[in-house]
């Protein structure tokens, strides 16, 4: 039944089953085949590599975009290592994706390929095939059982039913485990495809009983299986590496004295306080930071931020790799500062006197910013301090604004301060416009991400002067204090810093809704048409339906570039467009043809039993915010009792939820402004139930 409905994928619809519409004429020219990148077979060493002039790296399709890195070096960066490691062989660089994980080896001795770049597991059986980098990673392999069924010791083990995919490196962990402490291990080989996911859904319905994981996979995965723990630690320290073939021993030496000379070989989580030179030993700065829109957050897949990209360039700067760690309040930020969780606080943090008491020092600051108090554009106005009393004031105890309102009412203006807890700006704006409180205050950078995607907000007062934002350190950080007020000096409102600054906080085009321009029967749809349609009938679309996507991506601009970078009529992020095989994005038919695809590739990430408008709402949805967004709205909404399966009234509620930190938190992909694709699924539908009247 997949298959069926796969086949038929924007053939039918809702709309197509109440509209009857005739077929479309055969194009009159031959279709273009889908562009392929130029492959060859080559088996040898650096000598033979450097002789076609191109290092081949392998590695998974869409590697990375499973999860929202919350602690540790990203896959996207070792991607950028591995390109940089090609630079400095004086190689281009090709890359080459693979569908499945366990096709990677073969495909590296096939000469598909000559360098798996990802995280591999260092296993005896791997090592018989391939030679290993040095580790560029170490992780733990723990058993994960349901919280009924907790094990703390190797030897309950045997008490389990263990179920582990094919070939993977936790076959050879057990087998060692059971010869060391002579258990009789209960082990249930399962096929190499199985996901792991599957496994832990296995478990938490009684299906399975126990599963092993690698630790940085089981701490993101485990955030939707609440009734799952992560018990005991099988092995410690198992090697993460990218591996060549045995013959490569050239290319192999040139890589890790690369590594060690990019310091890859990081103490990877202990807790460490350090200044500038340990910092620099290591070849890694750790940034703590938060999840929201202008500090760090997963946008279709790539990781965004203010503060993140600042940072990277900082990094970058210094050769150094950066690493995310992700806490949830202001307050964990600076502990795990204090004991040496990380290096930097970089999460859009005011300057206060009451923060250097707790035993802060700030970087000069690279943003100035206006303390603003907002009200609702229909609301009550005030133009004076003096006119807040008796009027309902809404913050975020943690904040700085909370601060100030108590010092005003201890001036005697008697204002209603109501206390919101672990409240961001998104929702102190959400509630107000709610009209559970008449004003809040919030600062100007954070109050332009809202305003560009909301109406009816309206600034009344802007409070004192100037607030410093600015990175915040231990006193005892002194060298690295000096690197960043250095690099701050020579970048703030330079090329690098304005064009970063636009793109979070002054670029309008982001993601708002656009008014469907007027159709008249019979007209075109769009100045495309002719080539959409004969596209869209290779992959078995309906045209009118890639139109109306089309205008809601780009307004029909081939040359439209979005803020963060996605190019092109579907407004394709070049990344994506990459692994699926284009480039030129501004050329209509690339830019087409690649949307085209990667919708297709989406629709592929939802099970088979949904209905198929269900199924074209949620790859909308997904083309939008990304499809690891779209799967936490989908298991939130079953954890709410909504139905998982239906978008409109069910899913889009729980993914309006994931702005909340008490519900992003908990998942897998971390925040995002679900207002985004709930308004984009809805419009491009409304747009494409219009054309379906006049075509």
């Amino acid at each position: 039944m997949r298959a069926i409905a796969v086949g038929l994928f924007y053939t039918l619809s809702l709309a197509l089953m109440l509209v009857s519409c005739s077929e479309e004429p055969s194009p009159s020219e031959p279709i273009k085949p889908l562009p392929t990148p130029t492959t060859y077979i080559e088996q040898g060493d650096l000598e033979q590599i450097r002789q076609h002039g191109t290092l081949r790296l392998l590695a998974p399709r869409f590697d990375g975009a499973d999860a929202l890195p919350r602690q540790g070096i990203s896959i996207q960066n070792y991607q950028h290592i591995a390109e940089e490691f090609a630079r400095h062989l004086q190689l281009d660089v090709q890359w080459i994706y693979i569908d499945e994980f366990a096709e990677l080896i073969p495909s590296l001795l096939r000469g598909d390929g000559d360098l798996i770049v990802t995280n591999m597991t260092v296993t005896q059986s791997r090592s018989k095939e391939v030679q290993f980098s040095r580790a560029i990673n170490k992780i733990n392999e723990v058993l994960v059982t349901r919280n009924a069924d907790i094990t703390n010791s190797a030897e309950q083990l045997a008490r389990l039913s263990l179920s582990i995919p094919e070939g993977t490196a936790y076959v050879d962990t057990l087998k060692s485990l059971a010869d060391k402490q002579q258990l009789s291990l209960n082990v249930n080989i399962v096929s190499s495809d199985t996901s792991d996911s599957d496994l832990l859904s296995s478990i938490q319905s009684s299906e399975i009983q126990a599963t092993v994981l690698d630790s940085d996979i089981a701490s993101n995965l485990l955030l939707d299986y609440p009734g799952l723990s992560a018990s005991l630690i099988l092995k410690r320290h198992r090697d993460i590496a990218w591996a060549t073939r045995k013959n490569s021993t050239d290319l192999l030496n040139q890589l890790n004295e690369f590594m060690v000379s990019h310091h890859l070989q990081a103490s990877a989580n202990e807790q460490q306080q350090r200044d500038w030179p340990k910092i620099q030993q290591h070849g890694r700065l750790r940034m703590l930071t938060l999840n929201n829109p202008a500090s760090y957050f997963m946008w279709r897949g790539e990781l965004m931020g203010f503060d993140m990209d600042l940072m990277q360039k900082f990094a970058k700067t210094h050769k150094l790799h950066l690493s995310i760690i992700l806490k949830d309040s202001i307050q964990e930020l600076i502990t795990a500062l204090k004991q040496g969780e990380g290096d930097v606080i970089a999460a859009s943090l005011t300057q206060s006197s009451e923060r250097e008491a707790m035993g802060l020092q700030f970087s000069s600051p690279y943003l100035k910013v206006q303390e603003q108090l907002v009200g609702r554009g229909d609301g009550p106005s005030v133009s004076s301090l003096e006119q807040l009393a008796e009027q309902r004031i809404g913050a975020n105890p943690d904040t700085v604004f909370y601060s100030q309102f108590k010092r005003l009412q201890s001036t005697g203006i008697a204002l209603q301060l109501l206390e919101f807890p672990k409240t961001s700006t998104e929702m102190l704006i959400d509630k107000l416009l709610a009209d559970e409180f008449d004003y809040t205050a919030t600062d100007s950078h954070l109050l332009a991400i809202e305003i560009a995607h909301r109406d009816n907000l309206k600034v009344n007062l802007t409070l004192g002067e100037e607030s410093n934002i600015a990175w915040a350190l231990r006193t005892d950080q002194i060298q690295l204090l000096e690197k960043l007020n250095a690099f701050i000096k020579k970048e703030y409102r330079g090329l690098f810093y304005n064009v970063t600054y636009n793109k979070y906080f002054k670029n309008s085009r982001r993601m708002q809704q656009h008014q469907a321009d007027r159709v008249v029967a019979g007209a075109a749809l769009s100045p495309f048409d002719d080539l959409i349609k004969p596209l869209a009938k290779q992959h078995g679309m309906d045209w009118r339906l890639i139109v109306a996507q089309m205008y809601q991506e780009s307004k029909f601009n081939p040359n439209a570039k979005s803020f963060a970078g996605a190019l092109g009529l579907m407004q394709v992020m070049p990344r994506t467009a990459k692994e699926m095989g284009f480039s030129d994005l501004h050329t209509p038919e690339n830019g087409i043809n690649a949307g085209i695809t990667y919708m297709k590739w989406l629709e592929a990430r939802f099970p088979g039993e949904l209905e198929l408008q269900e199924r074209i709402f949620f790859t909308l949805a997904a083309y939008n915010a990304g499809a690891g967004h779209v799967r936490d709205a989908r298991r939130l909404a079953d954890r709410l009792g909504k139905d998982a399966n239906r978008w409109f009234g069910h899913v889009e509620d729980a993914m309006l939820l994931l702005a909340k930190p008490e519900y992003h938190k908990q998942a897998r992909f971390g925040y995002v402004r679900g207002s985004e694709p709930v308004q984009y699924v809805k419009a491009i539908r409304d747009r494409y139930l219009g054309y379906l009247q006049v075509h």
